[in-house]
């Protein structure tokens, strides 16, 4: 372990969904621990305007459009990975679709496009990500899921359902994989500060926040943090864990 256990120079870090909300904040925190954050999405020109805005701020970044709902989007990412960076070091499964509708609501096709995204998406870049990291002698993934997954929401089943399949997925690869020296978390945030959070008007965010141990929500770059830990030297002995980031909210009464 360096002196700096949370030390990231030289890691070159993917976070999937990351030109907004949790997955800016991630990226962002990573690449100002040391590492060269891929910032990703569905368009590359949102990918670029992020990027050079981590480069305006002296952070390493790229912007690379990759929709993980789509196989040949994950072919084409890995395939770059490997020729530009000769593999890849931390994996952050962030980016996610989140249908609000009623179980009686959700017909074949959106729980296919749900699937494909939420699920296949991230298993399929993950194994990709472990064929990147084996040379390198191991790497980390950290899957973002959610307090939803301990809570289901009301007409969010299938974001809850596929946040907590996020969870046996984690500890599948972390079992498989662990040998390789690759490690394999996952996060649980509660309410960040993000777009999805404005949408709850005064009174609900107030309620929120009063049932809430911390009184707060929570930051994108706090998500950034724990993510930090999972990927650095300081969380090398993690894997197969979930962790909880919601100021406490899932401890109290519901």
């Amino acid at each position: 372990m360096s002196a700096n256990p949370f030390d990231l120079t030289g890691k070159v870090a993917l976070v999937t969904g990351s030109t907004m909300g949790i997955g800016e904040g991630v990226a962002r925190t990573l690449a100002r621990a040391g590492a060269h954050v891929v910032i990703s999405s569905r368009k590359q020109e949102d990918c670029a305007r992020i990027a050079g805005v981590f480069a305006n701020e002296g952070l390493s970044a790229e912007g690379r459009v990759c929709h993980i709902g789509k196989m040949e989007d994950i072919a084409a990412m890995s395939a770059h990975l490997n020729e530009k960076h000769g593999g890849l070091d931390i994996l952050v499964n962030n980016a996610v679709l989140s249908p609000w509708r009623s179980i009686d609501d959700t017909d074949e096709a959106l729980f296919m496009k749900a699937m494909e995204v939420n699920m296949r998406g991230n298993w399929y870049l993950s194994v990709e990500a472990t064929k990147l990291m084996k040379p390198r002698g191991g790497g980390s993934i950290v899957n973002i899921s959610s307090v939803a997954a301990l809570h289901p929401d009301k007409m969010l089943a299938l974001y809850s359902t596929f946040k907590t399949a996020m969870i046996g997925m984690s500890r599948s690869f972390a079992l498989e994989y662990g040998e390789f020296g690759i490690r394999v978390n996952t996060i649980l945030p509660g309410l960040i500060d993000t777009k999805l959070a404005k949408a709850f008007d005064g009174p609900e965010m107030k309620k929120i926040i009063e049932g809430t141990p911390l009184r707060r929500i929570g930051k994108p770059e706090e998500i950034g943090a724990a993510v930090l830990y999972l990927s650095s030297s300081a969380g090398a002995f993690v894997t197969g864990a979930s962790l909880v980031v919601d100021g406490g909210a899932s401890i109290a009464s519901h």
